[in-house]
């Protein structure tokens, strides 16, 4: 996943860029973080489809490292952080609700990844007509 050519690290860094870019733009106008997330990895798919023809490799070579700056990290590790205070001071509304904020927010992030890199491959590389 990470074994990218030297001559492809440009457009990775542009894609990366550009997609992170765009996502922090989102969140400062105050957009939820899993729709800017959404509109990052769409940039950044769009982007690695145009390089990929563009340096003929196949698009997932590209677009898979430029995405990885955006994985919900903080989410997942505050409800990781919530389990383990569940397991050792015992159950408690609190931490529970905190923990499943944290949970959801992580996993809304990451379908809104998922679902921001399938967009180009409907546009591009669908094989039969939509209608």
């Amino acid at each position: 996943m990470f074994t990218v050519p030297k001559r492809y690290i440009l457009p990775c860094l542009l894609m990366t860029a550009c997609g992170f870019g765009l996502k922090t733009a989102l969140v400062n106008h105050e957009v939820h973080l899993a729709t800017a997330s959404f509109f990052g990895a769409m940039l950044a798919s769009f982007l690695g489809v145009y390089f990929s023809k563009k340096y003929t490799l196949p698009p997932k070579a590209l677009i898979s490292p430029s995405v990885i700056c955006m994985m919900p990290g903080i989410a997942a590790y505050k409800a990781m952080v919530s389990m383990v205070q569940i397991g050792y001071f015992g159950f408690s509304d609190a931490l529970f609700s905190q923990m499943l904020t944290y949970l959801f927010e992580a996993l809304f992030i990451t379908s809104g990844l998922v679902l921001g890199l399938s967009i180009p491959g409907l546009f591009f590389y669908r094989r039969r007509p939509i209608v």
